[in-house]
């Protein structure tokens, strides 16, 4: 640097310092002041923060908002976050060691209470005001670093005109929420919350650290005789951080020393760069997020088959979505397949994909449409014409009474239902609904060409089995969906059959069920409203069953002869 340049320098930081309202002769009062805390100060500071810290908890678990910035406009955590940045670019070691212990004391204050406040409340609920916490990025950072400015604006200009920048910068940075939120992490024992919550205090920190200790050597507050004033603190009788005044008498050379501004000015980059990579690792994670939710809604929008309910969850790489649509097995196999491919293009990830079909009486209607054309014979002119209920009739009795006398009943249970369809050209299609294991591909088999035999016509068999046992949640909430609704859309028509759900007990007042345990219970409902006979019981967890006859009655021994009469359709 030439010999000018220092002049030039100094000008121009005299000249930021009056535009930010304050004059070079206000430098030395200004570190002075924040050097010079008394007992009072102390005590307004500890107990600011313990009301923050329980306003900011309720508001986190609550829910709300409004109550969570409330506890921003509390919590006096910004002021040792400002303090350390002063301290680092005036060259303070006193200043630097208090700050940082009253930060690292206030942290712990901070995420212990939270998670004492959580583990003593009566209902645990991961709300949208916690997960907002949970999820730093790059952007957390920028919004930190401008908001950083307006705190140092706010400290460096003198009098009171600074107050709505202060309350503006408290709720914009966004300091004690996420300690609460940590916290809650903690007493909820949830890992993963109380990480990402973490990493979003740190990186307000670092934000405000790096950004004040740039501003203040801009503002040449460097250039302040600091060590003077430190002197100054240190020999006064003072009791308030002892520990800080003894180690800072040992740093004053280190900070005196050639390599002290360095290390000073070094500091506070080593932790930008710290947090920078999993912030930025995250922001890509988002841009992902964003980028796969829409292209599954559109997905979704695409359907041509009627959506009766969706659920997307696209989070770390994974991609999970669940449809429910009006229309049959095949049309949602069908819809499947052409969502996988367009969702794999679009994430470059192997989705886990669930498109569930239900009936809708248009669907149930043509079930009966397709029943067996009987074939054309000629008959006498004399002899009385059949009506077609007459002829479905005894196909359905000739059907009915070949596919019973073949059917593995003691394996696969006796059918309930026998329904037949066919098209102008093509095989007899036989669907048998029967309670009890899918019967085996080779038994299918040979069980088709038996019947092909007796019938003079080749025969197809649609196996529609129905879980003789009940269904649970023990191989996983998308199973149980899946299987509960593939068995309703199989009995709904069915006179003879009902269904038996226990589901768990309404939760005590006060309680909240978790969001997984909601939507669940939504689907569900959802799909067991498809089917006309459903006994409702509470008390346990989730289980239904599927009943010949009302539930709790035993099945009668000729349930399968009975539910194949036309009657039971």
């Amino acid at each position: 640097m030439t010999a000018g340049a220092p002049r030039a320098v100094i000008r121009t930081q005299d000249r930021l310092l009056k535009l930010l309202g304050n004059l070079p002769e206000g430098r030395a009062p200004l570190v002075s002041g924040m050097l010079r805390r008394d007992a009072s100060e102390a005590t307004a500071y500890w107990l600011q923060l313990v009301v923050s810290i329980g306003i900011a908890t309720l508001g986190l678990v609550v829910g709300s908002a409004a109550v969570v910035i409330g506890a921003m406009l509390v919590a006096p955590l910004m002021g040792p976050i400002v303090g350390l940045a002063m301290g680092l670019a005036a060259g303070s070691p006193f200043l630097v060691l208090r700050s940082a212990g009253r930060i690292g004391l206030s942290v712990a204050v901070a995420v212990g209470g939270a998670a004492l406040i959580t583990h003593l409340l009566p209902f645990h609920e991961l709300n949208a005001e916690i997960s907002a916490r949970t999820s730093p990025t790059v952007l957390d950072l920028i919004t930190a670093g401008f908001c950083a400015l307006a705190g140092v604006y706010a400290s460096v200009r003198p009098g009171s005109d600074t107050t709505t920048t202060a309350a503006g910068t408290s709720i914009g940075i966004s300091l004690v929420p996420p300690l609460c939120a940590c916290g809650y992490g903690l007493g909820t024992q949830s890992l993963s919350v109380a990480g990402g919550a973490a990493l979003l205090f740190l990186t307000n920190l670092v934000a405000i650290i790096v950004v004040g200790t740039v501003s203040f050597v801009a503002a040449g507050f460097n250039r302040v005789d600091v060590l003077v004033l430190e002197r100054e603190e240190l020999n006064q009788k003072v009791k308030e951080a002892p520990i800080a005044r003894a180690l800072a008498r040992r740093l004053s050379r280190l900070f005196e020393s050639r390599w002290g501004s360095v290390m000073r000015f070094l500091m506070p980059f080593v932790l930008l760069a710290v947090v920078y990579v999993p912030l930025r690792h995250a922001l890509d994670e988002v841009a992902w997020q964003v980028r796969v939710r829409a292209a599954v809604r559109e997905s979704i929008a695409r359907e041509p088959l009627r959506v009766v309910q969706s659920r997307v969850r696209v989070d770390r790489h994974e991609v999970e979505v669940v449809v429910v649509v009006l229309g049959k097995s095949a049309d949602a196999e069908r819809s499947r397949a052409r969502m996988d491919v367009e969702i794999r293009q679009a994430s470059g990830v192997t989705p886990r994909l669930e498109i569930l079909a239900v009936p809708d009486a248009n669907a149930i209607a043509g079930l009966e449409s397709t029943l067996l054309k009987p074939q054309h014979v000629e008959t006498p002119t004399a002899a009385p014409a059949t009506t077609p209920d007459e002829q479905l009739d005894s196909a359905r009795a000739r059907v009915g009474a070949t596919l019973g006398e073949l059917w593995p009943a003691s394996s696969a249970g006796a059918p309930i239902v026998v329904d037949l369809g066919t098209s102008e050209s093509g095989p007899l299609v036989i669907r048998v609904v029967h309670l009890g294991p899918k019967v085996a591909v080779e038994a299918q088999e040979a069980l088709q060409r038996a019947a092909s035999r007796e019938l003079g016509r080749e025969v197809a068999i649609v196996d529609v089995d129905v879980p003789a046992t009940a269904l649970t949640r023990d191989f996983g909430d998308l199973a149980f969906v899946a299987r509960v609704s593939s068995a309703v859309r199989a009995t709904a028509g069915i006179a003879a059959m009902s269904v038996c759900v226990i589901r768990p007990a309404e939760p005590e007042r006060g309680r909240r069920l978790p969001a997984a345990e909601v939507d669940l219970a939504r689907t569900l409902d959802e799909v067991l409203s498809l089917h006309p006979r459903v006994t409702m019981t509470r008390g346990g967890p989730w289980s239904v069953t599927f009943s010949v006859g009302p539930c709790g009655a035993p099945p009668a021994p000729d349930a399968g002869a009975r539910g194949a009469a036309p009657g039971d359709r």
